[in-house]
């Protein structure tokens, strides 16, 4: 698969999912990314999503295919990192939508509101002893 090798030659780890055209992204770069993200590119609706991309007129910026769009917008919702620093990226690929047609989709975990201690603060850890 074209996607998976175009990944690999970034930097990604990609293995292989359970299904035909699923697969897990472990790390880039040999950093391990924690939320392990699937991605979900099965032939046939790839193939269907990539025909209807390169038939619509103005959906692809001049010089550029479907497939290389595609490319741009996986490694960017792998690699794209937060304001915390970490990729939230969980789900990616194409699918069926409710009306039947094929889309792109990309789902993330919504991260916590991050709690950082005010290094000006006296902070002092006590253990209490149960009661």
């Amino acid at each position: 698969m074209a996607l998976v090798r175009h990944l690999r030659d970034r930097g990604f780890t990609v293995e292989e999912g359970k299904k035909p055209g699923d697969y897990v992204v472990t790390a880039l770069a040999g950093a391990e990314l924690p939320l392990r993200p699937s991605l979900s590119l099965p032939t046939d609706l790839l193939t269907e999503y990539l025909d209807t991309v390169n038939r619509t007129p103005g959906a692809t910026p001049p010089g550029c295919d479907a497939l290389s769009l595609v490319e741009v917008h996986l490694e960017e919702e792998l690699s794209t990192a937060d304001s915390d620093g970490r990729n939230h990226t969980t789900a990616v690929g194409v699918r069926r939508g409710r009306n039947g047609e094929v889309e792109w989709f990309a789902h993330q975990e919504v991260p916590g509101e991050v709690q950082r201690a005010d290094p000006g603060q006296n902070l002092e850890w006590r253990a209490e002893p149960p009661r």
